[in-house]
């Protein structure tokens, strides 16, 4: 049996304003490297970057302790510390919830938020020791950065070298550090100065026009090097000097170090092998392989739920009581369906320990999608379950009861489904949960809900969901025009819903919003939809200017489709930050692609095959990192979990048949440069040669998507000719034997 996937989280503690770079560092070559060695470990790694794009001095003011020592307990035992020569903002009084859950703290005043994180992290922590790793950065380079910009490296407030100056504290602090006698050492690491980045998003609100133009003749792509500095006004230089941040070079020894040691820490601590283990064929357990990743879907939908405490009741309700037909539950995009099915799904389980819930998030993983394999995981639970069994001829001729088998065939499946369902015994209750039946494949007119039955034993329920507000008619909700069921409809969230929201989100830092931001946020009619008021929150969580919060509230849309409006919002910052070209790259191909896209595929379709994670020049990684949370995992394949962002997507960069063309083509030409197994003839042929024969490897990314990738090109470029080369791509394909060989081992 498969392991299950695991999270190892990584918590960042440093000042923030003097350590941009080296945060940006881990973002974007660091993490991206762990995490791929750790995918075939089946772990996740989550970097915790508090950041919160607010002034320092909003940041660190309210719950801001609290929340820090909160991911400290959540990231257990892994703590990166990275200081310089600033100690940080020193808070004047504690919150109330900080006293009461940290009483420490309050024998600790005089100390900054960065200390008392290392106090808390590490120092008065024993067994967060072994795990831990600080770096100090080498003054050295602050030789080259012009004096106006030191205050964002040193603390402009130091007098001296008195005991309770910055300067002296910080100094104490490493001292304690030292003499800690940690595992790991401090490591002291070289950097250079490399100039100013600029906050375009920021400097668009700040400057007149003539200032904008000024600055962008010599900041185009968000740098300013010191060359260029140098050759400034003194105005421009003032301008610059607000509103960048020190941008530095030469970190690869910082990166190398914390790559190293991380690794190293994460092995000891999951007793993981130098490679992954290999699977050893038939040791494979497709269902708790499955159920994981709907497991883990569950779970990210669940970490913040507030209220609709009435949906809940009546799922319950329903659930109990003896219908005999399907409940659908019914909301327009964004409204919440996902996580009420996955709170319901998770409670009604941890509740009732006799009922066996069967829960099927579509999208969660690569099979999901497809309603063969759907119906085969339903059976195979409900066999594993009551192990019912079938008459067959014996030895003999002699009819004798064998164990039920569960067919390939669709065909098959939809009888034996229902025949499960019918066996299933009285005294036990079987729950199955399945969201999104919008997003069922096509294939086999699995939205036509042909293959559900119409009635149901009182004591086997089904609960189902769909999207109804596309604008365009929607199939499942067709079909379930003309057939009995229970139906849930869910509205907006209600004033005091989005208020606990707000509150309930401090990883959006929605504390650093005033009370009358707050309601100028809510008096948006769109916040009524919870997707809408999440990205909401994300989005001012990454504003760089306090002093422009209520203009940027003020922009968010407020009528029409407003959810997929407010994600437009969200690409042309992603645009700002990262370039154009390269946003317009990754999202056209993962909204292109059948399936979603590895980050290893996105790397090599945007830098050249063979590119590795180290020596990675984009803002790939970074750019990836700020979509996180609407992207969904499928294994190592990143996809979209937002129809309302896809729809954006295409709406901005896909919208002519020439564009949606260029993507599939794009696709296509990176899939057929692959090969069809992973492993080298040679291998091949000596794997042939052992007894007993075991299958090759097949590169069942490619067998997947380069067939449909071509069809769609042809479908685009030569619907009207069948005698175009895009159809003569479609056909040498599948009449390509090596093609059909490895389509045919890579069948499950």
């Amino acid at each position: 049996m498969a392991a299950a996937w695991r999270t190892v989280r990584v918590f960042i503690s440093s000042t923030f304003r003097d350590m941009h770079a080296e945060r940006d560092y881990l973002v974007r070559v660091v993490f991206p490297a762990l995490r791929e060695k750790l995918l075939p470990h089946r772990i996740y790694l989550d970097d915790v970057d508090l950041r919160w794009g607010v002034t320092q001095e909003q940041a660190d003011r309210d719950m801001a302790l609290d929340l820090c020592l909160e991911q400290i307990d959540r990231s257990r035992p892994f703590f990166v510390g990275i200081l310089g020569e600033r100690y940080g903002y020193v808070p004047e009084d504690f919150s109330d919830t900080a006293l009461s859950k940290y009483g420490w703290v309050q024998h600790e005043t005089g100390k900054s938020i960065t200390e008392l994180e290392i106090l808390y992290g590490v120092l008065r922590k024993q067994e967060m020791q072994p795990r831990a790793l600080f770096l100090f950065r080498d003054p050295t380079f602050m030789q080259d950065v012009p004096e106006p910009l030191l205050r964002q490296l040193t603390e402009a407030e130091d007098d001296g070298p008195s005991e309770d100056s910055p300067r002296s504290k910080l100094a104490g602090l490493k001292e304690a550090i030292c003499q800690a006698n940690l595992p790991i050492p401090p490591i002291d690491y070289p950097c250079r100065y490399a100039g100013l980045r600029i906050n375009w998003r920021v400097a668009q609100f700040e400057l007149d026009e003539a200032d904008a133009k000024a600055l962008e003749a010599v900041a185009g792509d968000g740098i300013v090097t010191p060359e260029e500095y140098q050759t400034l006004d003194e105005h421009l230089r003032d301008i610059v000097n607000e509103q960048g941040v020190v941008y530095l070079e030469g970190l690869e020894q910082f990166g190398r170090a914390v790559q190293d040691q991380l690794w190293e820490a994460i092995k000891a601590e999951h007793s993981l092998p130098d490679e992954p283990p290999v699977p050893v064929e038939g040791e494979r357990d497709e269902l708790a392989e499955e159920l994981d990743y709907h497991s883990r879907f569950m779970e990210s939908r669940v970490r913040v739920y507030v209220g609709r405490e009435a949906i809940q009741q009546e799922l319950a309700d329903f659930t109990d009581g003896d219908e005999a037909v399907p409940c659908l539950v019914t909301g327009p995009s964004g409204s919440g369906k996902s996580a009420a099915l996955a709170k319901f799904a998770t409670e009604y389980a941890e509740n009732h320990a006799d009922v066996l819930v069967i829960p099927h998030f579509v999208g969660a993983s690569p099979a999901s999608t497809n309603l063969r394999q759907t119906l085969r995981r339903s059976c195979m639970t409900l066999q594993r379950e009551f192990r019912f069994t079938e008459t067959c001829q014996g030895e003999g001729g002699a009819e004798e009861a064998a164990p039920a088998e569960v067919p390939q065939a669709i065909n098959e499946l939809i009888p034996k489904f229902r025949d499960f369902v019918d066996q299933v015994p009285e005294s036990r209750r079987v729950v199955f949960v399945i969201d999104a039946l919008n997003q069922l494949d096509e294939a086999d007119n699995a939205q036509a809900m042909y293959w559900l039955p119409r009635e149901w034993p009182p004591h086997v329920k089904v609960v189902l969901s769909c999207i109804s507000d596309t604008g365009e008619p929607e199939q499942v909700l067709s079909a379930f025009e003309h057939r009995p069921h229970h139906a849930i409809a869910i509205g907006g969230l209600t004033g005091d819903e989005r208020l606990d929201i707000v509150r309930e989100v401090p990883s959006l830092s929605a504390k650093t919003l005033s009370p009358e931001q707050v309601g100028l946020l809510l008096g948006n009619p769109a916040t009524q939809n919870p997707l809408f008021l999440l990205v909401a929150l994300e989005e001012l969580r990454g504003f760089g200017s306090f002093d422009h919060l209520n203009s940027r509230i003020r922009m968010f849309p407020t009528e029409g489709d407003t959810v997929t409006a407010i994600f437009t919002q969200v690409i042309e910052r992603l645009e700002s930050d990262f370039g154009e070209e390269l946003a317009r790259t990754v999202l056209s191909l993962l909204a292109a692609a059948r399936r979603g896209l590895s980050d290893r595929e996105l790397l090599e379709l945007v830098e050249g095959v063979g590119t590795n994670i180290d020596q990675s020049t984009s803002n790939l990684f970074p750019l990836l990192r700020q979509l996180r949370s609407y992207l969904q995992h499928r294994g190592e394949l990143l996809d979209f979990f937002h129809r309302n962002l896809a729809k954006a997507v295409r709406a901005r960069y896909l919208g002519t048949e020439e564009a949606r063309a260029a993507a599939h083509l794009r696709l296509a030409e990176y899939f057929a440069g692959q090969d069809y197994f992973r492993e080298s003839l040679e291998e091949q042929r000596a794997r042939a040669r052992r007894l007993p024969p075991t299958p090759r490897p097949v590169n069942i990314r490619k067998v997947d998507e380069l067939p449909w990738q071509r069809l769609e090109v042809a479908k685009l470029l030569g619907k009207n000719d069948p005698k175009s080369e895009h159809w003569d791509a479609v056909a040498d394909l599948l009449t390509d034997w090596q093609f059909l060989e490895a389509k045919a081992e890579a069948q499950p």
